[in-house]
């Protein structure tokens, strides 16, 4: 399984646990006849909100080794994804801490609660969600077969690795096919297929996988031509 789809599948259970906490307060506030009793109500909502800070601590982990590995890489939507968890936590704890020790401002929790349930369905949307969308139109995507270019610089393998080293082995194997955060790059240029677009690896659908990548890969745009070249003559070399 990789990094990813762990993530996204934790990420599920984070606004599930989201989801059945904030029905149980509302069910809690609300006026009209309850099918629930308030204790099962209390209870469920005390679960889920446990569940709920659990899933968010271990996955905030995940994504602070993931940017420690990937560097200054990060892609804007990933930035994005990070400010928005952290206005999550942030509002989290006032939350927590209103509940436990400051009670004359319980009056601002559910409002608190709404926020908190609202920025977790976007950072569920910004991660895990468009990670599961990324996935459904991978079959889309793969239909996109480029014709090798034509006008290819002659690549350095001996640049091409330095390239890698500093740009490519935090998240990627060169020495085996095993995933690490993406996949082993070993003997990449004789498979059929590249390793998750499914396209074929000519140059032209490398160079597309480094400007515009498919699924969670952030973007190389700042490669030029000859480093992108430089890096496809050390691929061929693994």
């Amino acid at each position: 399984m990789s990094f990813f789809l762990f993530k996204s599948i934790l990420a599920m259970f984070f606004l599930l646990a989201a989801i059945i906490a904030v029905i149980s307060m509302l069910s809690l506030m609300g006026k009209t006849e309850k099918k629930t009793s308030d204790k099962l109500l209390r209870k469920m909502h005390r679960v889920a909100g446990f569940v709920f800070t659990g899933l968010l601590l271990l996955i905030s982990y995940f994504c602070l080794k993931y940017w420690a590995m990937v560097g200054d890489q990060i892609s804007t939507r990933a930035v994005l994804h990070g400010v928005l968890s952290l206005a999550l936590i942030i509002i989290l704890i006032l939350k927590l801490s209103i509940v436990q020790f400051y009670k004359q401002f319980l009056k601002f929790v559910p409002v608190m609660g709404i926020i908190v349930f609202v920025l977790s369905f976007v950072v569920f949307s910004t991660s895990a969600g468009f990670f599961f969308l990324r996935t459904l139109s991978a079959q889309a995507e793969s239909s996109e077969i480029s014709e090798p270019s034509q006008t290819l610089h002659q690549g350095n393998a001996e640049k091409g690795a330095a390239l890698f080293k500093s740009k490519c082995l935090s998240c990627h194997y060169a020495d085996k096919e095993e995933n690490k955060q993406g996949p082993g790059l070993k003997n990449i240029l004789k498979k059929e297929r590249l390793p998750f677009s499914k396209r074929p690896p000519n140059v032209e659908n490398i160079k597309k996988q480094l400007k515009t990548p498919f699924l969670a890969m952030p973007s190389f745009v700042s490669l030029s031509e000859q480093e992108i070249a430089d890096l496809i003559a050390y691929l061929k070399t693994l």
